[in-house]
């Protein structure tokens, strides 16, 4: 399903028909309900204030986003039941669950990333060598299947093991990790588009990642398989389309649909580099506020993980002091 990506919808005009008083003062509100500091909530109403006015096009998305937080809709009209689980939906961008057929066009990086393949598969296999590397994957308590054995957020799989090596990831320091990855790492900043978010996602024999929708539509993901047991043992899906796993073949997919992964492997591991980008339909204006707004918030939301045994980021820190399984990996 493709939604429309430009064009103004008859609900925008709501915020033009407000009087200036009104609408200042409900988008002021509307930045303070974000939690930013003063700073934040000031550089933010004026992004809204300027897309509130806008008719060059660029912030379309912006504006219809903003009117979407100021009624409390939950999520855009016209998108598909398969997304209705995903918390942060923006209108306006073009929705489909797999991106195959337009795929290199849209994302001409991923000819850079293919054709890397061997060096960044090499570097991936250097990490054999280390155990300390990767650890499990693990979500706030709300975010998973269950609680971990130790205690530590939760995890995501109900059959196996999942664990990662994070490049980037909201600001958190892996500049040690990237080090040992210079290939990869150099690919990574070559994508126009990089949203930040990069790693190793190795998937131990027999292990099932259940259904879940990824926090948002403002980004899309890129896989890159780089160790693969058989194709017919391993497998994607997204929403209803299935797709299958061959190495050193990208395939891009919107992770706001509801989406699960297998491994079914009885005794090889699966490992893929996950890139996660921005959403094409976004204008170069709109991603630069959305990515503002989302470094902001993950800003406050790290200061408040001290004192949040479940929080994101205290989460994090003490998964990556566990050591994965070397058998989950490498098997």
């Amino acid at each position: 399903m493709d939604a429309p990506v430009g064009g103004k919808v008859v609900e925008d005009q709501l915020i033009l028909r407000m009087d200036k008083t009104t609408l200042e003062t409900r988008l002021r509100a509307l930045t303070e309900e974000w939690g930013l500091t003063p700073l934040g909530q000031n550089i933010a109403f004026l992004w809204l204030s300027k897309a509130a006015t806008d008719d060059t096009g660029n912030l379309t998305r912006l504006r219809q986003w903003t009117l979407m937080e100021l009624n409390k809709q939950r999520r855009p009209l016209n998108i598909s039941p398969w997304q209705y689980g995903c918390p942060n939906l923006l209108p306006g961008l073009t929705s489909r669950p797999v991106w195959q057929e337009e795929m290199r066009t849209t994302f001409p990086w991923i000819r850079a990333l293919e054709a890397a393949f061997p060096q960044i598969r090499d570097e991936l296999l250097a990490l054999k060598n280390d155990p300390s590397t990767f650890h499990p994957y693990r979500a706030p308590s709300w975010a998973g299947v269950k609680q971990a054995a130790d205690g530590i957020g939760s995890i995501s799989h109900d059959a196996g093991d999942w664990n990662v090596f994070y490049l980037y990831l909201h600001d958190v320091d892996y500049a040690a990790n990237r080090r040992r990855c210079p290939v990869t790492t150099s690919v990574l900043e070559s994508i126009g588009g990089n949203y930040e978010h990069a790693f190793f996602s190795a998937m131990a024999p027999q292990t099932h990642i259940t259904k879940h929708h990824g926090p948002t539509n403002k980004k899309l993901r890129c896989h890159l398989p780089l160790v693969v047991p058989s194709p017919d043992c391993c497998r994607l899906r997204v929403g209803d389309d299935i797709v299958s796993v061959h190495e050193g073949e990208c395939f891009v997919f919107d992770d706001s649909f509801e989406h699960e992964a297998w491994n079914d492997h009885k005794s090889k591991s699966r490992i893929v580099l996950v890139v996660d980008v921005w959403h094409p339909s976004l204008s170069a204006p709109e991603t630069k506020f959305f990515k503002f707004l989302q470094k902001a918030r993950m800003k406050v939301e790290r200061k408040l993980a001290e004192n949040d045994a479940d929080g994101f980021y205290r989460i994090l820190e003490e998964a990556t002091h566990v050591a994965a399984s070397p058998a989950a990996i490498w098997s």
